[in-house]
């Protein structure tokens, strides 16, 4: 099926590890030309991006941002729009702050903040200025949100932060999608499950083995966020909106 999305710009935070990369590599493979927002290692972000490059003939540029930051995110769309004449897609990937492992009635007003600013925070300013974005240029665009199966389903403890502020981005693509339709602006979220990437890496490895008896159809691979991502954005979705697609290969079922 073509997706109608080549030559398109897609901006991609946390687009150089994990589920972010993946979804970067789909993207480049369909000619989309990228934006990779990334926090630490460089080095690794700038040869991603040159590789995609390479493989696909797209253009993709790799920049440094704290996504929860407000000045470093107003930096990162000057950057990117110097670069490309406007950007269409934004997926809102990128994740952080969260406590590990503090049950509930031990955590911190400090802890229970850094992790709304680490994973729900960047959403916020990241669609923000790109609906200003959107509106500047004249046209519509597609975000896709990126939540988290904890929110809605998990027998994981000690987790409550986290799984509050993805909850809270399920709510936020909701009205933000019955905000912005009109428009032309699309916004969607995933709820990936388990996922064979940044933390879940070797499936022979401990942690991953502790998981087998939850999955349904084997581990997914980042691609597979990738996949339901670019057709979320395509035209080939329009009647999708304000949907929260559970992505989990039936582990929420």
């Amino acid at each position: 099926m073509d997706l109608h999305i080549k030559g398109k710009t897609a901006i991609i935070t946390g687009g150089t590890k994990g589920i972010g990369a993946g979804i970067a590599r789909v993207f480049a493979a369909e000619g989309v030309n990228l934006a990779l927002a990334y926090r630490s290692d460089r080095e690794g972000a700038e040869s991603f991006a040159r590789s995609l490059t390479e493989k696909y003939g797209i253009k993709a540029l790799s920049l440094k941002a704290d996504v929860s930051d407000p000045a470093q995110v107003e930096r990162f769309y000057h950057d990117v729009l110097s670069y490309y004449s406007t950007a269409d897609i934004l997926i809102n990937n990128a994740a952080g702050g969260t406590p590990a492992g503090v049950p509930f009635e031990e955590l911190t007003p400090e802890q229970w903040q850094t992790c709304m600013d680490g994973c729900l925070l960047p959403v916020f300013l990241m669609s923000k200025h790109f609906v200003q974005e959107c509106r500047r240029a004249g046209h519509g665009g597609h975000i896709v949100n990126l939540s988290a199966k904890a929110a809605f389903h998990s027998t994981s403890r000690n987790k409550i932060p986290y799984a509050t502020a993805k909850g809270a981005i399920a709510v936020l693509t909701k009205r933000m999608a019955n905000d912005l339709i009109e428009d032309g602006i699309f916004v969607n979220a995933i709820v990936p499950g388990y996922v064979l990437s940044n933390y879940y890496q070797d499936p022979d490895s401990p942690q991953c083995k502790a998981k087998e008896k939850d999955l349904r159809i084997g581990w997914a691979v980042p691609e597979d966020m990738g996949r339901i991502a670019a057709f979320l954005c395509s035209p080939c979705s329009r009647q999708i909106i304000g949907a929260v697609l559970d992505c989990s290969g039936g582990t929420m079922l």
